[in-house]
């Protein structure tokens, strides 16, 4: 799940409601690519338990201190982004936050192996 722009997913709209958008392929990233897919672990996970599991947030970060439950920390890198002009030149630059062990503001408590971090969530 990558909040980032570069390397989104690509969807297709094959129909629209009359707002202006035409029917095609778009990239879509950032908080639209993530938020969805990460509704949808979440969802498995609810499957896997026969149950909702209701609010997350204690047992997310319950599991973010017990790394081999399936949340891997992201610990290099950051997430600075540079506009860049049609010829590849930098237009300006937002600064962003490094990433290191543990909770960063650059990826949060980190991403997710789905496959572990489902049954983790489960209580599997």
């Amino acid at each position: 799940m990558s909040a980032a722009v570069d390397g989104g997913v690509l969807v297709n709209i094959g129909f629209t409601g009359g707002d202006g958008i035409t029917p095609g392929y778009y990239v879509f990233g950032g908080t639209s690519e993530s938020a969805p897919e990460f509704a949808g672990v979440v969802a498995i996970a609810d499957q896997l338990a026969h149950h909702r599991l209701g609010l997350l947030n204690p047992r997310l970060y319950q599991l973010g201190s017990q790394r081999e439950r399936g949340i891997v920390d992201v610990t290099i890198g950051d997430n600075t982004f540079t506009l860049l002009d049609e010829n590849g030149d930098p237009v300006f630059t937002v600064p962003g936050f490094k990433a290191g062990p543990g909770y960063d503001m650059a990826s949060g408590l980190g991403t997710v192996d789905a496959l572990r971090f489902t049954h983790a969530l489960a209580g599997r």
